[in-house]
């Protein structure tokens, strides 16, 4: 074959210049460059020498060959990974020519580039070799050896090979000839290509009509000398297993026996730090309910010449300006009499904010505002508050933290979700908080530019001094960013807001530490709350009919107006007090066609929070990684679905949600765990805008309907005050199901060896029957499959056996008759005591067990091996993520039957935060022990499987 020359990068010499005239004798050619001029086989096969070897050559400034000899040249991988064998420096010869005799590759088949390069040069070249189609080198036997079947049947596993070359890749296109060779009968079909996988399978093998040893040979003509036999034995004597197959729900149940903690005690919302960074919490408590000296009055309709709150005719500005100037012309008599002050007007709710200059004349002017016929109430301006942080921590921009976010958005059906759609750019969100940071890479992207700062610039207590409550001096603005915290500590760290909108819509994919919900998404940020972390009633009305396209007070005595309204608008915000202003907001903002999301406060009590409470919103309680409710979380009657909010009740940082956060100090962009409703919450505004991308047409009400119509239930059956219609689920709200639609399926087991014998679906009634069954013993286990992947025994879902999981009863054959064994699936458990050899627990292959360890409990489980190849032992999550939240960290040993340990693996990739465990092995037939130990103590999930 011939090979093209690959093109040479000129190297510039460094060369020593020297004078004189035309009769000085131009120097010997110098070589200034490398030029490949034997390029290797572009079907090269990895772990075998490269032939032709390849070679560079010297060549000067004009690409003449340059005779140069002992110039060292150096050749390594520059991409595609594997390593070198052999020489890998050659100098050159007398020629100028350096030969890489005797080079091999291994690694994984595929496309690498090696460059070479010359030290005394400056520069190199390189060239590529595509190993994508290394030759066969091995043929080994895969599933199908050893079957027992009623003479004349078909075997019930239908005999494969497995082909790779010399690395142990496997190849794919290699013809595999399948031939019947004692016994009669028929393999179809004769002649099979092997697949991706490097794997050639027949479809089926039908024995001969009489009873005896029957044996298939495999045979691939690429391998010179290589085949492999099949036997099996066809008997006359044959028997039927039949059963029926009860699903429980047992799967879903949460065992506090198994290592679950047990959350109890009152907490409040707060962010948990990787590290401690303390800092004050706000001097302002909670019990100061509103604002000293200011009191909001709202108008009858009728007074100030308008339509009934929530119309859409008030989105109007000439209409807004009419009803300003009627409210002013009302309030002027009253303030011009009083030492008072108009200080806001929003004529969209038809209220008036009203400023009293001695606190203590508030109640007498209320009570004089209340005689005026034109007024419908007046109240105190209210306070409500974010879920305060107590602590924070930072991290590094750059790191994927996607597994730290695993146990909340995993509980969420997420990744489920994901496979349908994972945002849009099109769907337009409201964070109404206490503001952004769009200097923040992680949702820069996701955020408009529309936002708005509705945070009055009057005073607050911070750290003990009198400080603007806005922090940016300017009261109402166009720039939602906050621009401090009233925090006092080291770090100054804070950023609730934007916590809550990364949980939303944090860019997805993108490598920069977390992921949103949303992967695409448009967020409106609107700030009402202060930087002690507390709004009032009349600024957070502002906010929400802001974000709802609805004229808003300007502060300037006019209004201002988004050009378009969000469809959903999260308010992870919360007092104890209704508030009129901010009810007419939220009535005039669903009226406008948004979905009003607002956490349920964290009071840990029944005592209602507001906005929540009000009928118009979805009110959203919290719960934490077992799926119980949150230590803080509020309840009640009005509560309408739970969120993963996280619990740090048991002191692990790895019990919050994580998301974005700032370094005010730093003036820097971090992540942090969090806890609370208000962590809740974006969650549930997080699948409403995932609903709307996959149809954006969907209105308000369908968009609730569908958000609790398909969250997965919790608690008592049916809607309760804990958790209302149950836990949000991105997945079935988008697919509108309960759940994937499931078939049961009976495997049928050899005792003995651990060979799959037969696999059938179970009819309606959850029966099954296995017939052909001949003499000896077996196990009957059975599972769910879903959305017909016909994939039984995988971890998470029902799986069970005769007898039990972990203990299944063996069903003894001795002749034709037909045997019964009926039982039970769900969550199988592992049966206790299992912590030595003698009463290890079975663990068939393309099955798992749920346990429990702790650092000083071991669990032993013992498995078959049947068929000579790799097999791979793995542990996974209950709940969570493997090292967060519930999870176990768990170290795996495999051991063979005399106890002699084969490999182990404590975590699968630490750096990625992947704290299970995998033990991947070539093992020949034979019985194994796998011990799991916990370093933390908790639930895991052990499995054993064929292959990687």
């Amino acid at each position: 074959m011939a090979h093209a020359r690959l093109p040479s990068v000129v190297l510039l010499a460094l060369l020593a210049g020297c004078g004189g005239g035309s009769n000085v004798e131009p120097p010997p050619p110098h070589a200034t460059k490398l030029a490949v001029s034997v390029q290797p086989p572009t079907q090269a096969q990895s772990g075998i020498s490269l032939a032709p070897p390849p070679a560079v050559q010297l060549q000067d400034d004009q690409g003449a060959a340059v005779g140069q000899a002992g110039v060292p040249v150096n050749v390594a991988i520059a991409s595609g990974g594997g390593s070198l064998t052999g020489s890998t420096t050659v100098n050159t010869s007398a020629a100028g020519l350096a030969t890489f005799t005797g080079l091999g590759i291994h690694g994984t088949v595929g496309s690498r580039s090696l460059v070479f390069t010359a030290p005394d040069l400056t520069a190199a070249t390189s060239g590529t070799i595509d190993l994508s189609a290394g030759a066969a080198a091995l043929i080994v036997a895969g599933a199908g050896n050893q079957q027992t079947a009623g003479a004349g049947s078909q075997v019930a596993i239908p005999p494969s090979v497995t082909i790779t070359d010399g690395d142990n890749n496997p190849v794919a296109g290699v013809a595999v000839g399948f031939q019947v060779t004692a016994g009669g009968g028929v393999a179809e079909p004769s002649a099979v290509n092997t697949n991706s996988s490097g794997v050639a399978a027949v479809t089926s093998w039908t024995l001969g009509a009489a009873p005896g040893p029957n044996s298939l040979t495999a045979t691939a003509a690429a391998i010179p000398g290589s085949s492999v036999v099949f036997t099996a034995t066809g008997t006359g004597d044959v028997a039927t297993i039949t059963g029926t197959i009860n699903v429980s729900n047992r799967l879903l149940a949460r065992s506090k026996a198994a290592g679950i903690a047990t959350f109890g005690g009152p907490a409040s919302g707060k962010f948990r730090p990787l590290q401690a960074h303390e800092f004050r919490s706000r001097t302002l408590s909670r019990s100061a309910r509103y604002t000293p000296d200011e009191l909001i009055v709202t108008y009858r309709p009728t007074s100030v010449g308008a339509p009934s709150v929530g119309s859409r005719a008030l989105a109007s500005r000439s209409l807004g300006a009419a009803i300003i100037g009627a409210i002013r012309s009302h309030v002027q008599a009253h303030i011009s009499a009083r030492a008072s002050a108009l200080t806001g007007v929003s004529p969209t709710v038809m209220a008036a904010r009203i400023r009293v200059h001695n606190p203590g004349d508030v109640a007498s002017v209320a009570a004089a505002l209340r005689s005026d016929p034109a007024v419908a109430t007046v109240e105190r301006n209210g306070l409500v508050f974010r879920d305060r942080a107590a602590r924070l921590p930072t991290r590094a921009s750059n790191d994927p933290f996607y597994p730290e976010q695993a146990w909340n958005y995993g509980m969420v059906d997420l990744p489920e979700a994901w496979a349908i759609t994972t945002g849009s750019a099109s769907v337009l969100v409201g964070v109404v908080d206490d503001g952004i940071r769009f200097d923040h890479p992680g949702i820069a992207a996701n955020l408009t530019s529309d936002g708005y700062d509705f945070v009055s610039n009057d005073f607050t207590a911070c750290s003990g001094d009198g400080v603007p409550r806005a922090g940016d001096g300017d009261g109402y603005d166009p720039d939602p960013t906050i621009p401090a915290v009233c925090d006092g500590g080291a770090d100054s760290i804070g950023g609730h807001g934007l916590h809550v909108a990364g949980t939303i819509g944090a860019v997805g994919n993108d490598g920069l530490g977390v992921t949103g919900v949303n992967w695409t998404v448009r967020i409106r940020p609107v700030r009402v709350l202060d930087i002690d972390g507390s709004g009032t009633d009349y600024d957070v009305a502002q906010g929400i009919l802001y974000a709802a396209g609805l004229p808003a007070d300007d502060g300037k005595g006019g209004t201002v107006q988004a050009t378009t309204g969000v469809k959903v608008i999260n308010l992870s915000l919360a007092g104890p007090s209704p508030s009129n202003v901010i009810h007419d907001a939220v009535i005039a903002a669903a009226n406008a066609g948004a979905l009003i999301v607002a956490a349920a406060g964290n009071d840990g009590t029944a005592d209602p929070h507001y906005p929540a409470a009000f009928p118009e919103v979805l009110s959203v309680s919290a719960v934490g990684p077992d799926r119980e409710l949150a230590s803080y979380s509020s309840f009640g009657p009005t509560i309408d679905i739970a969120a993963p909010g996280g619990d740090f009740v048991d002191g692990d940082a790895t019990f919050g949600v994580l998301s974005l956060i700032w370094s005010f100090k730093a003036g820097a962009p971090g992540f942090a765990f969090a806890d609370g409703t208000s962590m809740a919450t974006p969650h549930v505004t997080g699948v409403a805008a995932l609903l709307l991308a996959q149809n954006p047409g969907l209105s308000a009400a369908e968009l609730r309907s569908r958000l609790t119509t398909y969250a997965v239930d919790a608690g008592s059956a049916g809607r309760d005050d804990q958790y209302g219609a149950g836990i949000v689920n991105a997945r079935n709200s988008l697919t509108q199901t309960l759940a994937p639609t499931r078939q049961l399926r009976a495997k049928l087991y050899d005792a003995s060896t651990g060979n799959v014998l037969q696999t059938v679906a179970a009819t309606g009634s959850r029966s099954y029957t296995f017939s052909g069954v001949t003499s000896g013993s077996y196990q009957v286990f059975a599972g769910e499959d879903e959305n017909g992947d016909q994939a039984i025994g995988l971890p998470g879902r029902r799986w069970g056996a005769f007898g039990g999981s972990a203990t299944p009863s063996s069903i003894d054959v001795a002749g034709a008759g037909t045997h019964h064994a009926s039982f039970s699936i769900g969550r199988p458990a592992e049966q206790e005591p299992n912590d030595k050899s003698s009463d290890a627990n079975l663990l068939v292959l393309g099955g798992y067990l749920v346990g429990a360890t702790s650092p000083t409990d071991n669990d032993s489980y013992r498995v078959l091996i049947p068929q000579p190849g790799q097999y791979t032992f793995e542990t996974s999550p209950v709940d969570g993520a493997c090292g967060f939240a519930l999870e176990e960290d768990t170290v795996i040993g495999v051991f063979d039957a005399r106890g002699t340990p084969l490999g182990s693996n404590d975590d699968i990739d630490q750096a990625a935060t992947n704290l299970c465990s995998r033990v991947t092995l070539t093992l020949a037939p034979g019985t194994y022990r796998v011990d799991v130990q916990g370093l933390n103590g908790g639930a895991y999930r052990i499995q054993a499987r064929a292959g990687p």
